[in-house]
C-alpha cells in the first residue's frame, strides 16, 4: 500500500516537475540497502551493549568497542556522510580481523574451536568450519562495503545534509 503510494507520487512528480526534480526526490529517499546496513550496525551496537551489561551482572567488567557501531548505524539511518566513513572504518577493521583470524587458525590449528548449537568442535577438526565462518564474514563485509559505496548510496550521502 505505502509502496504503491510512493511509486504513484514519484510518477506524478516525474510528469509534473520534470526529470531533475524526480532525481532530486530520489536522492532524499533512503535506499533500502542503507536501511538494512544501518539496522545491522545498530543491532551490532545494541548486542555489544547487551554483552557489557550481562558481564556487569556477572561481576565482570567487559570493554567492547563494538558499542560504537550504534551511533554509526544511527548516523547511516539519518544519512550523515561522516557515518558512511565510519562504517567504512569498521568494515576495514573487519577485513583485518578476518586476515588475522585466518592466519591464526592456519598457523595454530590445534587452538581452533567452533560451537555449532550445543556441539563444540575443537582442534584440527574445527579448521574447515572456522575457515568457512571466516570466509562467510569476509564475503558479508565485501557486500556491505560495495553497497555502502554504490551509486544509490553515494547519491544519498552526497546530498546536502541538514
Amino acid at each position: 500500500m505505502i509502496y504503491d503510494q510512493v511509486i504513484w507520487t514519484c510518477y506524478i512528480s516525474r510528469t509534473r516537475l520534470g526529470a531533475a526534480a524526480f532525481e532530486s526526490y530520489f536522492q532524499r529517499v533512503m535506499p533500502k540497502r542503507i536501511l538494512v546496513i544501518g539496522i545491522l550496525f545498530c543491532l551490532g551496537g545494541v548486542l555489544a551493549i547487551w554483552d557489557i551489561i550481562t558481564d556487569l551482572f556477572q561481576s565482570s567488567i567487559s570493554l567492547n568497542f563494538a558499542v560504537f557501531l550504534l551511533p554509526v548505524g544511527m548516523g547511516l539511518l539519518k544519512g550523515k556522510p561522516s557515518s558512511q566513513k565510519w562504517a567504512r572504518f569498521w568494515v576495514i577493521l573487519g577485513y583485518i580481523f578476518c586476515v588475522f583470524m585466518t592466519s591464526f587458525v592456519i598457523v595454530f590449528p590445534e587452538s581452533a574451536s567452533v560451537r555449532l548449537a550445543e556441539h563444540e568442535i575443537r582442534g584440527p577438526e574445527a579448521l574447515p568450519y572456522a575457515l568457512s565462518l571466516i570466509a562467510l564474514l569476509a564475503i558479508s563485509l565485501v557486500v556491505i562495503h560495495k553497497l555502502l559505496y554504490s551509486e544509490k548510496a553515494l547519491a544519498y550521502f552526497n546530498r546536502s545534509y541538514k
